[in-house]
């Protein structure tokens, strides 16, 4: 008995070692080919918006270094116009200043000529009455 079953082990071994292994078809479908038609389109709307994707990203990050670079140069100019803006401060102080300074001095000016015409006037005098003193006497 213990043959037999020896023998059968072997033989069912042998059986079962020398199927041959079945292949499938994967180029095979199991749906209407309408369906497959539209997951095919499908799929090619996929691989052209993954496509579009990476193109709409890379102008993202262009605009991106874009919008930074303009923001660097608005901060310049608004420093620079800052700056403009001290400057002609700083002008127009001088301009009231040369202005406080010339209104003084026509002031001391109109002073100085009344103070002249008083000297002259008095020195005239003095000059004929010292003249008619010296020729008269």
């Amino acid at each position: 008995m213990k043959t037999i079953i020896t023998i059968f082990f072997i033989l069912f071994s042998f059986v079962v070692l020398s199927q041959k292994e079945t292949k499938k078809d994967t180029s095979e479908l199991c749906f209407p080919s309408t369906v497959a038609k539209k997951i095919l389109l499908d799929l090619n709307e996929l691989d052209r918006l993954k496509e579009n994707e990476k193109l709409i990203k890379i102008e993202v990050n262009e605009l991106e270094t874009k919008i930074i670079k303009q923001d660097s140069i608005i901060s310049k100019f608004e420093q620079k116009d800052d700056n403009n803006k001290l400057i002609i401060g700083k002008w127009e102080e001088k301009y009231k200043l040369v202005e406080e300074d010339n209104k003084d001095l026509r002031g001391k000016l109109k002073w100085a000529g009344i103070k002249t015409s008083i000297i002259e006037i008095v020195s005239g005098a003095i000059m004929s009455s010292i003249i008619y003193i010296e020729l008269f006497k």
